[in-house]
């Protein structure tokens, strides 16, 4: 019980932040122009998409420095209302990102990340030994995001005995030859992992 107080003010603050999230500036652009095209639309017919600003999202696999550019690839997942990747998706797909100078690898390597930009064109590469089509996109922001973790209790119920029954023989906490009956009873307290994708 002490937990739970402990943790409601948390996890309150947490929904609160989570409620009156919205899209962060930088990935604003303008809100006339920026397309609702899906991936796939944009892997089908990437020349349609030409030119036209996009929202895309997922985690960086790869990162590649040029001398006048840095390029790096997202393994897509579709994004929610506010721009953010679903993590519980299940990835849609490659693009390839170009970004004028230069950004460490380690800034992106492995993060999330929704990036707005213009739809430039596609180009064969390689995952592993396969050969794959990327849609390329000029960058014009981009936003990297967190995996926050938060507890939330969960009541939940055992089946078996009552917690006060007896085996009919003692006459502490009722007398014999009372016994509490089978069936589904709450159980201590437990919790679940909640994850929220934050800057």
């Amino acid at each position: 019980m002490e937990l739970k107080k402990l943790l409601l003010p948390v996890l309150i603050s947490g929904f609160i932040v989570t409620g009156c999230s919205s899209i962060p500036k930088n990935l604003g652009g303008n809100s006339e122009l920026v397309s609702t095209a899906s991936y796939q639309q944009l892997y089908e017919n990437p020349v349609q998409y030409k030119g036209q600003e996009v929202r895309i999202g997922g985690r960086v696999v790869n990162v590649i420095n040029h001398e006048n550019e840095t390029l790096f690839e997202i393994a897509v997942q579709p994004l929610d209302k506010t721009a953010r990747p679903d993590i519980d998706q299940p990835y849609q797909g490659r693009v390839m990102v170009k970004k004028a100078g230069f950004i460490d690898p380690l800034t992106l390597r492995n993060h999330l990340i929704t990036v707005l930009g213009t739809v430039d064109n596609s180009v064969q590469g390689r995952v592993g030994k396969a050969q794959y089509k990327f849609i390329v996109l000029n960058m014009l922001g981009y936003q990297i995001w967190h995996i926050r973790e938060n507890l939330i209790p969960v009541e939940s119920w055992n089946y078996g005995f009552g917690p006060y029954w007896n085996d009919g023989w003692s006459a502490y906490p009722y007398p014999y030859p009372y016994v509490m009956d089978w069936g589904w009873y709450p159980a201590p307290d437990s919790f679940q992992i909640q994850k929220t994708i934050v800057k």
